[in-house]
């Protein structure tokens, strides 16, 4: 679950860091001239054709966007799938039969009409560090790997390092004993480094990365429509779908019993599961260290509202200022919104910032994913300093 969670949060984010290259261009475009009909549907592919040797993607994930929310449905890549009479694995017909069948394939499944795609491949990676090198990257333990057979040769020390775009490749292919976890792991480090680059980065140069960015991927997007998508991204609310899926006789296989919901879901943009709204699953962690007491012996003490399930993991999140406490809601209406600040309020006897940044969501979920926590699974997230 942990792979799969950083991997979709991954690709997505690299979606993101390359329609960020168009930002600045916000400015001399007028988005009433842009018309694109919304519901819009599109897919992001992940592949690493020179390590795999291959081009199956191994990422595949739905986004269904429309005036104020994104879904995002990850398709598992090992999805048993018939066609013309031949048993495939969804991962491998975008490599055998192309993209216009797959296209069609996820239509068949989800019922909506997919209006464009893009396919990454790790190469990128080389191409936008040369582009913004040198990248900050820390590394923190020493890297040696050998494999003549790809003519890899990979060798840095701990510390912090300014990489190129070669090295930057290096990086996030390098394989240790943390398996595929660790190069995921990587791969999120660059995209944030990258992403802070192009924060500071000239016009020529953005327009630069604009251009590779649409040539160095496989994509049918316009790079007007790029920055339309983006207009509605930036303030979406972002929901994570479940595929429904069963494993009969070994195989992965869509579950017909689930799978009209889904469809029905990514039409309207309502879910229709039967989950009772009086019930928020919430996650609380920290943003400071104490010896003084036990956090977790602690929050259980001073909860005493109803109709909450409560997770709460103790460990010191970092990437917030400790001044403040911060909650971050997912799926939840304006009114149910309130019903927790309000909660939250009573009960730790301090306000709460709520967070609605995009990478700040993004570094949360990822730290909660890394302490082997599903964050999808909760309506809430909160990040409690010490000043109650």
């Amino acid at each position: 679950m942990k792979i799969l969670i950083l991997k979709i949060l991954s690709y997505f984010i690299l979606f993101i860091l390359i329609i960020s290259f168009i930002i600045p261009f916000f400015r001399i475009i007028n988005f009433d001239e842009l018309k694109i009909e919304l519901p819009y549907y599109f897919l992001i592919l992940g592949k690493d054709e020179e390590l795999e040797h291959s081009s199956r993607t191994d990422v595949i994930i739905l986004a269904g966007l429309n005036e104020e929310k994104l879904f995002l449905l990850p398709i598992p890549r090992d999805l048993l799938l018939n066609i013309n009479g031949t048993e495939r694995r969804i991962n491998s017909i975008y490599e055998i039969y192309g993209i216009d069948t797959l296209k069609s394939e996820v239509e068949k499944i989800t019922g909506v009409s997919i209006k464009d795609f893009i396919v990454f491949d790790y190469s990128i990676f080389q191409k936008i560090g040369d582009l913004f090198a040198p990248i900050n990257i820390y590394i923190d333990s020493d890297m040696r790997y050998q494999d003549y057979h790809q003519d890899l040769n990979i060798e840095f020390k701990r510390g912090y390092k300014q990489l190129n775009g070669e090295e930057l490749l290096y990086y996030v292919r390098y394989r240790d004993s943390s398996g595929d976890l660790g190069r995921i792991d990587r791969q999120k480090n660059v995209i944030f480094a990258l992403l802070k680059e192009v924060e500071n980065a000239g016009m020529q140069k953005l327009v630069e990365a604009v251009s590779m960015a649409m040539s160095e991927t496989i994509n049918s997007f316009e790079i007007t429509n790029l920055i339309y998508l983006y207009g509605y991204m930036r303030n979406a609310q972002i929901e994570f779908l479940s595929f429904p899926y069963i494993i009969q006789d070994s195989y992965v296989i869509v579950d017909q019993n689930k799978i009209l919901n889904i469809q029905n879901t990514l039409k309207t943009f309502e879910k229709s599961d039967s989950k009772d709204r009086n019930t928020f699953r919430i996650l609380i962690t920290k943003n400071f260290s104490s010896r003084l007491y036990n956090f977790y012996t602690y929050i259980f003490d001073v909860w005493k509202k109803p109709g909450y399930q409560i997770k709460v993991l103790d460990t010191t999140y970092e990437n917030l200022s400790n001044q403040y406490s911060y909650v971050f809601f997912k799926n939840l209406t304006e009114k149910e919104k309130e019903i927790v600040h309000l909660d939250l309020k009573e009960t730790f006897g301090t306000n709460f910032v709520e967070l609605d940044n995009k990478y700040e969501y993004f570094e949360l979920i990822n730290f909660i994913s890394e302490n082997l926590i599903d964050p999808t699974s909760y309506d809430v997230l909160v990040v409690l300093n010490d000043r109650w």
